[in-house]
């Protein structure tokens, strides 16, 4: 009998300092050894993903994009995802460039963001490359900067005016401010049920693991959901159990006393 076992990356699985324990990398790998499917399932792009699912040898698939996409690792190809379409990539663009807010496109494996950028995978966004841009499929879109109150009122507009899907944002002691914004029909617990499918594993065989509110999704489409104690107070709330923290090993201790 085979499980899907969906674990959150950062806060969940990677500790504060972004490392990933040895034990929890040997429980892992254990799982994967009995043929259970261990999916990284993360806000994060797909290269980011990849990393992670690469440094625990979860090599089979993963999804990225707070949902977006489910992407089989093997076949190094995309077997369900949800884009943004352009209107809505347009309304934001102009009200970031309005606002002179950094804004930033997910599209394949690159995003495209605009006052600077940050790493090899980021390509500067202009007016001169938006048309290219949101002619190709955008997976999610992240708004950030360290003006909390510029921030906020946009990410109130994007909710209640635009009524677009607001998945991730910030912690209030974040040092920069962001939100993510993707379709309307993605979302962790969805992309997780598709692999479900695709995989023909029952919905019973479902456990995910997280620490905040995007995740929340995932524990309500699981038969067991886990919300390690760093977690936010909803995250807790919605879990089935709660566990010791990412810097506590919990992921690796909790699966460790599961008897799948």
């Amino acid at each position: 009998m085979r499980y899907i076992i969906a674990i959150d990356s950062d806060g969940t699985l990677r500790k504060t300092d972004g490392t990933i324990s040895d034990f929890t990398k040997i429980v892992l790998k254990k799982q994967i050894e009995k043929e259970n499917i261990v999916v990284i399932c993360t806000a994060r792009p797909r290269y980011h993903t990849q990393k992670i699912s690469n440094e625990v040898g979860a090599n089979s698939f993963m999804i990225s994009s707070n949902g977006s996409e489910i992407y089989d690792v093997q076949k190094q190809k995309i077997i369900w995802a949800k884009y943004l379409n352009k209107k809505n990539c347009k309304l934001l663009y102009d009200y970031a460039k309005l606002h002179n807010i950094r804004i930033m496109f997910v599209l394949e494996n690159t995003e495209y963001v605009t006052q600077f950028t940050r790493n090899k995978n980021q390509i500067l966004l202009t007016d001169n490359n938006f048309d290219e841009v949101i002619n190709n499929k955008v997976k999610q879109i992240m708004v950030i900067g360290k003006e909390k109150n510029k921030i906020n009122t946009f990410k109130e507009i994007v909710q209640n005016e635009y009524k677009m899907n607001i998945l991730d944002s910030s912690k209030e002691n974040s040092e920069e401010n962001w939100f993510s914004v993707v379709s309307n029909e993605a979302s962790k617990g969805i992309a997780v049920l598709k692999l479900a499918e695709y995989l023909n594993i029952s919905k019973e065989n479902i456990i995910a693991i997280g620490n905040d509110n995007n995740d929340i999704s995932m524990f309500e489409i699981a038969k067991i959901s886990a919300a390690v104690s760093n977690s936010t107070k909803r995250a807790l709330e919605k879990a089935m159990y709660k566990i010791n923290s990412n810097d506590e090993d919990g992921v690796a201790i909790f699966l460790n006393e599961l008897d799948i």
